[in-house]
């Protein structure tokens, strides 16, 4: 199939799951199934934003609008406008060391933290805490969560698309040569920490 018709068709089922996305909303204040559809509809919906995104960098290069944001202002918004996590599960915004300002590009970072909380939500036990502090002249973002870490294994294993997102996105961010970069490790207390850099 032509890319560039794959590319349309897929766009035109993001609309038509924006769509169904909006019924679900209005719904789900009324029943708890149609609360965890509204959930998944909105899971599929990001990943077909991302597969979106993934096409558009490896066909035409991701160029990232940077402007100057409040990282706490912008993470709380992040979790006004989702529907994320699952019953039991807490996600938080940890504010120490976190800077007044970074530069980046919302749109695409926070499609990258979405993900990053998509994936989180698949593991935690109780809790995720998201933060940014300044490092090296640029800022990093964090998606804490206290599951079983990196290398569990998964009955409904993930696609990978989410940390390639990811990548594109932290590379679309470039000060002078350097780009930024994107890291999952495992903490020592237990749980997963996903790591993206913006210099």
């Amino acid at each position: 199939m032509n890319p560039e018709l794959a590319a349309i068709i897929v766009h035109d089922l993001k609309n038509s799951l924006g769509a169904l996305e909006g019924e679900l909303r209005a719904l789900s204040e009324d029943s708890p199934r149609a609360h965890q559809a509204h959930v998944n509809c909105l899971a599929l919906q990001e990943k077909l934003i991302g597969f979106l995104t993934l096409y558009k960098a490896s066909s035409q290069g991701l160029q990232a609008q940077i402007e100057a944001v409040s990282p706490q202002d912008f993470l709380q918004a992040l979790l006004r406008q989702q529907a994320f996590g699952k019953p039991g599960i807490s996600i938080g915004i940890d504010t120490a060391n976190m800077p007044l300002l970074g530069f980046f590009d919302e749109h695409l970072v926070a499609l990258a933290v979405e993900a990053a909380l998509q994936n989180a939500t698949r593991f935690a036990r109780s809790r995720i805490d998201l933060g940014c502090i300044a490092q090296n002249g640029g800022v990093v973002f964090t998606v804490r969560d206290d599951g079983p870490g990196i290398g569990t294994l998964e009955e409904k294993p993930s696609t990978g698309l989410g940390m390639d997102l990811c990548r594109a996105i932290a590379l679309a961010h470039k000060k002078g040569e350097v780009g930024g970069s994107v890291t999952l490790s495992n903490l020592p207390e237990g749980g997963a920490l996903f790591e993206l850099y913006l210099p």
